[in-house]
């Protein structure tokens, strides 16, 4: 004899949704993005002055500002390589046009003389990542 469900146990309710893997994002804001600014402008600094290599900051730019940074530390490299000592920040300015956006101004020792570095940063995949760089 053939067993029937009941109207309530249809077969869509048997088929519940599966659990899902991402973890919700926290109800608190992002994390201050004042230490990643701050490595971020001394690693540009030396990524221009052929002390680091441009591949350790991949994960903190967006692809467009990693291209123009490799690109422009390929023209640094090809104009003569000077050795220098590692930058050191001097100074750090931020302010947050939206909650998920920082800008920030950062003054960085290079070897002889302070460089200014301008770094706009957005909340991307839940950590902050750079979308514009221009160092002075």
């Amino acid at each position: 004899m053939a067993k029937t469900l009941p109207a309530a146990d249809t077969r869509a309710d048997l088929l519940q949704e599966p659990a899902r893997r991402a973890k919700a994002a926290p109800d608190h804001g992002p994390s201050d993005p004042t230490p990643v600014v701050r490595s971020i402008a001394a690693a540009a600094v030396e990524v221009l002055n052929g002390h680091r290599s441009v591949r350790q900051l991949q994960r903190w730019l967006a692809p467009h500002i990693y291209m123009a940074l490799a690109q422009r530390a390929g023209i640094a490299a090809r104009c003569g390589k000077r050795i220098s000592l590692p930058a050191r920040v001097i100074s750090s300015r931020t302010c947050f046009p939206t909650p998920f956006v920082c800008e920030a101004a950062v003054v960085v020792w290079d070897v002889n003389r302070p460089r200014a570095c301008t770094i706009r940063m957005e909340i991307h995949r839940g950590r902050w990542r750079a979308n514009a760089l221009d160092v002075i």
